[in-house]
């Protein structure tokens, strides 16, 4: 999972800059561990994970056998969120976006 947070947060610097306020311009990773982070994400970037288009829902199998998903939500032309969430977590509408 480190190595594909990795992987993303190098994608979002090429296309926002590494120094970018990425809660203004956009371009950030949410992970979530715990179904209690759903209301922070919904209290910070009001976005609510159980009424959303996403543009993608990627299923990632690591190797120690977890399992997460990793959605794309754009909420305009210049602002990106990928939202990690481990799949037990993962909210139905989410899963029905899921790409295998």
């Amino acid at each position: 999972m480190q190595e594909i947070i990795q992987k993303i947060l190098e994608m979002l610097d090429t296309e926002y800059g590494a120094n970018r306020n990425s809660f203004e311009d956009g371009g950030y990773i949410i992970v979530v561990e715990k179904t209690e982070d759903f209301e922070g994400i919904k209290t910070k970037t009001y976005i609510d994970c159980n009424d959303i288009i996403a543009e993608y829902v990627h299923k990632i199998v690591c190797s120690n056998g977890e399992i997460f998903t990793n959605s794309l939500i754009l909420c305009n032309n210049d602002y990106a969120i990928l939202i990690i969430i481990p799949m037990e977590l993962t909210p139905q509408n989410l899963k029905d976006y899921m790409i295998d």
